[in-house]
């Protein structure tokens, strides 16, 4: 598709979009949020909401995110959710999903996520052993007969 003067719809580099002329947002919209009653009909998501839709929460680690990262040379992606500000690190060990995630509002350890299919025990225990920290840096987990999380000691 041209549009006369060589450029294409489909690339066309620096030419691309040249033409097309995009108005600002509509009188009377709110920045878009992630609900429902907000004018502007746009729904707003950080990348670690929809990260973390394959993901369950299981555990809290007590040493800082930062910590946890550098041993296992992992970058730290920087995202948000409704709440505040959130810092992840997303990674696999031997094909276990992982998310290391420091939120940056309510508790303050960091959050331990695993793929929904995943057994938890032995997750944890990959996790555990890998970065080379035993129980004790645990400070909360789920438990499966109560179906809540329970803080440890």
């Amino acid at each position: 598709m041209s549009d006369g003067d060589g450029a294409s719809g489909s690339g066309g580099g620096g030419a691309r979009g040249r033409h097309i002329v995009v108005p600002g947002p509509e009188a009377g919209w709110w920045q878009a949020s992630s609900y429902q009653g907000n004018p502007n009909p746009a729904l707003q998501s950080g990348l670690w909401q929809h990260a973390s839709d394959g993901l369950r929460l299981v555990a809290g680690l007590r040493p800082p995110l930062q910590v946890l990262a550098a041993r296992l040379l992992l970058r730290v992606e920087q995202s948000w959710e409704e709440l505040s500000e959130v810092e992840v690190a997303m990674f696999r060990i031997r094909g276990t999903q992982f998310a290391l995630c420091d939120m940056k509002h309510g508790r303050a350890e960091v959050q331990v996520w695993i793929g929904r299919d995943a057994d938890m025990d032995p997750a944890l225990t990959l996790l555990l052993d890998t970065l080379g920290i035993g129980d004790e840096a645990l400070s909360f987990r789920w438990d499966g007969d109560t179906q809540t999380y329970v803080d440890l000691p």
